[in-house]
């Protein structure tokens, strides 16, 4: 990829030594396996990395957001836009309940779903909801174009890396991939020691992302299925969690308001 003015104008002076640009497609079925991949990397390298998650502004994707909704309230790339007026982290918390909603049950999104998920992500709802009406989103997302075909995106999911100085090209890396080769990346990006920070238990990080696949377990913590299924059904038997199923897949949900 090519040095780029666009690109600069995205990139804030920060503490972070990495600058990551994820782009993403809201409707792959491989959504919620990046979003595991994504959610590791910022628990394990948040002091070092910074994460931009754009929603793919090609027209095959926008046109898929289109096409499944009725009005700009249930519309996935503005309400996803719409978010990130309000913060990157309340943004990717937002799209995170809102595939929790309709990804394992191969839903439409509607507004009620978009509603809760925002609620749920702690946003100002009626703030939220002008923000949808405007067009200055639609600005936002020809500043998303310019920064994709700046990249040179080409298949989604797409991770592009950069390693603080915005004069050196970024490195692109395409498709979903095991999650050494993302921390690889990381680890000689930054030509240092890295020491990574503690994962959180397990019942947290059931309760903080509402929903997990006994997959996405199994990536984030990286244990043997037998030490991961003892953990999990001790947690059932102590009414921490419980399971339910979607199609193949099994997911996990925090009951209670336990501490």
């Amino acid at each position: 990829m090519k040095e780029s003015n666009v690109i600069s104008l995205f990139l804030e002076p920060a503490d972070y030594k990495i600058e990551i640009y994820y782009f993403f497609d809201p409707f792959s079925k491989d959504i919620l396996k990046m979003e595991a991949i994504i959610n590791k990397l910022l628990l394990e390298y948040g002091d070092y990395i910074r994460i931009n998650k754009i929603l793919a502004p090609s027209l095959k994707v926008l046109t898929k957001c289109q096409a499944q909704s009725t009005s700009n309230v249930d519309n996935i790339a503005l309400a996803y836009k719409a978010s990130e007026i309000q913060g990157r982290n309340r943004a990717r918390k937002f799209m995170r309940f809102l595939h929790n909603r309709i990804t394992p049950t191969h839903s439409v999104c509607t507004k009620e779903n978009i509603i809760d998920s925002a609620k749920l992500a702690n946003l100002d709802i009626d703030a939220f909801i002008d923000e949808m009406q405007s067009e200055s989103l639609h600005t936002l997302l020809k500043r998303d174009l310019a920064l994709y075909r700046e990249m040179d995106i080409e298949d989604l999911p797409t991770l592009v890396f950069f390693s603080g100085d915005i004069e050196e090209e970024g490195l692109k890396i395409e498709g979903v991939n095991d999650y050494f080769i993302y921390s690889y990346i990381i680890h000689e990006l930054l030509e240092i020691d890295v020491q990574k920070k503690a994962l959180p238990n397990i019942y947290d990080y059931i309760k903080n992302n509402e929903l997990v696949s006994i997959e996405e377990l199994k990536m984030i913590y990286d244990w043997n299925e037998k030490d991961l299924n003892h953990e999990l059904n001790k947690l059932q038997l102590t009414q921490y969690i419980h399971s339910v199923t979607h199609g193949n897949n099994i997911y996990f949900e925090a009951i209670g308001n336990h501490v």
